[in-house]
């Protein structure tokens, strides 16, 4: 029988020598799994994202929470690996390990002694795990990238939507780093699957650039079939009204996803009170509502407005109707569903008391996932992690001295 209270992924240990979302988000999954994950930052500072929520625009807090949301239940040691004796030290942790990741340009980590064929030499049994910007070839494989521009923009996701008013509003932090995230997470347990069964270590990598694609696969799959493009429209003159937004009469927004007109076109004229709109020639199919589109988003939009939003909630789901009330982000986070769920955990944290955060996005049957701990402070574990390697403490003392490492 399965042991619940054994971590699915306990016996597998976990050097990540990354900064910011994209590749710590695949090693918070993993750790959230019961790896062992040993985050190795450098020294004064630390991982850039332990400061990001200062930024100009995002939400203000004392707590650091864009560190906090992909640095849970992680061990972290700061190491100058610029000098001989962190290399040395780092290379102490990768021989015991079973996977390394890094979001380092692969320019900086053969400077570093870091590519896979180094590290081949170091644990041959290493899952060389390496999250890019831009990919590990061609000319732009050295430049730098974040899911901004090499996620949303170079998809072609970024003019889909444009335009807009500001990056905030635009597309959330890390909103493109995430998912790329799992990308990163799936090659990991691919590779370690891979290692099962050969016994060898290899190198798996994803790229923001690949996951914006593969996000945006149907419009860039058209466009691969020379399919044709239609203009942008404004609102009121859209192609289509199944997708679009409505305004309730106490203002609040309501986005419809019906996909399958010819099971739900009555059902949505009757939830909308307007059966009459059912055998109107000028809408009763697909050829008619096309022509007169524009008309029929008027006449919707009139229905929406002459009830508030709790009345469209009961309808709505009184006829099975897809649709969303766009929340606010107080509701979003307090939403039952997602509490009714575990999407969204309690967490404890030493300083701040009790909060909540997100959960990884999926579950395995017969086995609990590790309860979220706060983020490790910059160093927390150096020393713990080094006795671990065999250092004493007077070597340990000595390379905090010499400024190899700090904390602890």
């Amino acid at each position: 029988m399965t042991d619940i209270n054994k971590p699915l992924l306990g016996d597998i240990r976990v050097i990540e020598l990354a900064t910011m979302v994209f590749a710590p988000s695949a090693c918070v999954v993993l750790a959230d799994f019961g790896a062992e994950v040993i985050k190795v930052e450098p020294l004064n500072g630390g991982d850039l994202n332990r400061e990001y929520h200062k930024l100009p625009g995002m939400p203000i807090s004392d707590l650091p929470y864009t560190f906090q949301m992909d640095n849970r239940n992680k061990k972290s040691i700061a190491l100058n690996l610029k000098s001989e004796k962190g290399y040395e030290a780092l290379c102490k942790l990768l021989a015991e390990a079973d996977v390394f990741v890094s979001n380092l340009r692969p320019k900086a980590l053969a400077r570093l002694k870091l590519d896979f064929e180094s590290l081949q030499t170091i644990n041959p049994r290493l899952i060389a795990a390496t999250a890019t910007g831009y990919g590990e070839h061609g000319e732009e494989k050295d430049k730098p990238g974040y899911d901004n521009v090499c996620y949303w923009s170079r998809s072609g996701i970024d003019q889909h939507v444009f335009p807009y008013e500001s990056w905030l509003n635009a597309f959330p932090f890390g909103a493109g780093d995430h998912p790329s995230g799992m990308s990163l997470f799936a090659a990991i347990m691919t590779g370690l699957y891979q290692r099962k069964e050969t016994g060898k270590g290899c190198k798996v990598s994803t790229s923001l650039l690949a996951n914006g694609a593969w996000a945006n696969a149907t419009m860039l799959q058209a466009q691969l079939c020379d399919a044709t493009f239609q203009q942008k429209r404004p609102r009121a003159q859209a192609y289509n009204f199944t997708n679009l937004h409505y305004r309730s009469k106490d203002n609040r927004l309501l986005r419809l996803g019906i996909v399958n007109l010819d099971k739900d076109w009555e059902a949505f004229c009757q939830a909308i009170a307007r059966p009459d709109l059912i055998d109107d020639t000028r809408f009763a199919d697909d050829e008619g509502r096309a022509e007169n589109m524009p008309l029929l988003i008027s006449q919707i939009d009139q229905a929406f407005a002459a009830y508030d939003m709790s009345h469209w909630q009961k309808t709505f789901d009184k006829y099975d109707m897809p649709y969303a009330v766009l929340p606010t982000y107080e509701e979003a986070a307090n939403d039952q569903q997602k509490e009714d769920n575990d999407i969204i955990v309690p967490l404890s944290h030493p300083r701040y008391g009790q909060i909540r955060t997100i959960n990884s996005p999926f579950e395995v049957s017969g086995y609990q996932k590790s309860k979220p701990t706060a983020a490790p402070l910059l160093g927390e574990h150096s020393r713990e992690v080094l006795s671990e390697l065999g250092y004493s403490d007077d070597e340990i003392n000595q390379l905090i001295e010499e400024g190899i490492t700090q904390g602890g």
